[in-house]
């Protein structure tokens, strides 16, 4: 009869030391503490014994191999089977997709603006790390009026009733089914098609971002709006300089022919005309074409743009 399969030895020196003084150890830790604290102090005892001393527990370590070695030659003879490392079961296999599957619009009405634009983007920022094209996207997305935003709202919101449309005709191919069924192949993927979903895993998380603080801006404008309704509301103070930025803030700005052309075709009239209407903008004098070239070199960013006029 073969009997029990023997163990084999671990841990090398700090193992065996270890196990010679693991009572006492425990006892120091004290009753009811976790088994982590016995191991943290080992750790810091067994860093304090000399070499010579570590000399001699590494010699039992190879004693101990040598003799488990024998052993299990001794098992194996009498016919015992040697037992492997159990591993873990098998994740179930995922349902395999279904290409002609309804697919869910995402990211709201930046996702929608982000597809239409990425191209663009994608050339102006030609070297640039990925994330530089979601950057850019976000930036210009900013400077939209909302006006400009309410046309990809409208796209996203006729793409979502299509899907919610189409997926209740929608019934899975069998192939399908069969397909979820069989364990899946580990196919080999492209760096090329690495960069591309990672890059696509990169921009839907920004659409998904800039949605949420789009919803976010929209219930806090509601809210204010209640607000300014609501009779509570006092609405004597402060009316004139209210009255006089909500003036400032509608007043529009025209433009030339040639200077709306050009902004036009850099992608930046929207951000013009909003630099453009700003009271600061207008009193310093810079002329259209001056505030255009200064959204040029910011990379369409207001802010720095309107620093770099100013000199603030």
């Amino acid at each position: 009869m073969a009997g029990e399969q023997p163990k084999k030895p671990t841990g090398g020196a700090y193992g065996m030391w270890l196990a010679e003084h693991r009572a006492e150890l425990q006892k120091e830790v004290g009753p009811g503490k976790p088994a982590s604290e016995v191991a943290k102090l080992a750790g810091s005892r067994f860093k304090e014994v000399n070499a010579e001393e570590k000399a001699v527990y590494q010699k039992k370590f190879e004693e101990a191999n040598a003799k488990y070695a024998a052993d299990m030659e001794a098992f194996l003879e009498a016919g015992g089977e040697k037992k492997g490392t159990k591993r873990k079961a098998d994740k179930t296999a995922k349902k395999k997709k279904d290409p002609a599957a309804p697919k869910k619009p995402a990211g709201g009405a930046f996702g929608c603006f982000l597809a239409k634009n990425r191209p663009a983007f994608m050339l102006e920022v030609k070297g640039q790390p990925i994330t530089a094209v979601t950057k850019l996207a976000s930036d210009r997305w900013k400077s939209l009026s909302e006006d400009e935003k309410k046309v990809f709202q409208e796209e996203y919101e006729t793409k979502k009733a299509e899907y919610e449309e189409a997926k209740k005709s929608y019934v899975p191919l069998p192939s399908a089914e069969n397909e979820a069924e069989k364990p899946a192949k580990k196919a080999r993927v492209s760096k090329e098609d690495k960069e591309t979903a990672k890059q696509s895993a990169k921009e839907k998380k920004a659409a998904e971002k800039q949605a949420k603080a789009d919803t976010k801006a929209a219930a806090k404008d509601k809210a204010k709006a209640k607000a300014k309704a609501s009779p509570k509301s006092k609405a004597g103070k402060g009316s004139g300089k209210g009255a006089k930025k909500a003036a400032a803030a509608k007043s529009t700005v025209e433009l030339s022919d040639a200077v709306a052309a050009k902004a036009d075709k850099a992608g930046l009239k929207a951000a013009l005309l909003n630099l453009a209407a700003r009271a600061d903008v207008k009193e310093s004098g810079k002329s259209h074409n001056a505030i255009l070239k200064a959204l040029e070199e910011s990379g369409g960013l207001i802010h720095p743009a309107k620093r770099a006029l100013l000199g603030a």
